[in-house]
């Protein structure tokens, strides 16, 4: 399925100051009559920067490497929340998940469940989405997989299910 309207920001330029808009054929004649101004039109770098980035994603098939790799995080989060008796929602892409818990109004389970996971070697943020990337590859998935499984036993150990 394709958006009609997709948004892109920092990352189609690995970070460089660059944002774009992207849409269908539809959106076309609308968006010709939108006057837009910009800081850093004339900026070389960022354009550089995403014409690499745009080259390097598509000769690693990056799309498709992310897609797959955030499959394997979720579907192994979703899989150890469910064993744990733990209700864990995702949502979003699964390169860019969101994990949140049931009845967590306070994020003391999310909260506890990233503490555990960091101190176990893995980042991961209680509210906001996660990133995955080209540079994550499947043994990097399994660790963080590993932590994860731990810290979600400590919340199921300290919260009523």
């Amino acid at each position: 399925m394709r958006p009609d309207l997709s948004a892109w920001s920092k990352a189609i330029a690995n970070g460089h100051s660059l944002a774009a808009v992207t849409g269908n054929d539809r959106f076309r004649e609308a968006a010709s009559q939108v006057f837009a101004t910009g800081s850093f039109w004339t900026a070389a770098v960022p354009m550089a920067a995403a014409l690499a980035t745009l080259d390097r994603l598509e000769a690693l098939n990056g799309i498709d490497h992310m897609r797959r790799m955030g499959e394997r995080f979720c579907t192994g989060l979703a899989t150890s929340a469910a064993k744990l008796g733990l209700p864990l929602r995702q949502s979003g892409p699964p390169q860019m998940p969101v994990l949140l818990f049931d009845d967590d109004a306070d994020r003391a389970k999310g909260n506890l469940f990233c503490v555990e996971a960091l101190k176990r070697g893995v980042y991961l943020h209680p509210t906001h989405t996660l990133f995955l990337s080209v540079a994550h590859q499947a043994a990097d998935i399994d660790e963080a997989l590993a932590a994860a499984d731990a810290a979600l036993a400590v919340v199921a150990g300290r919260f009523d299910r």
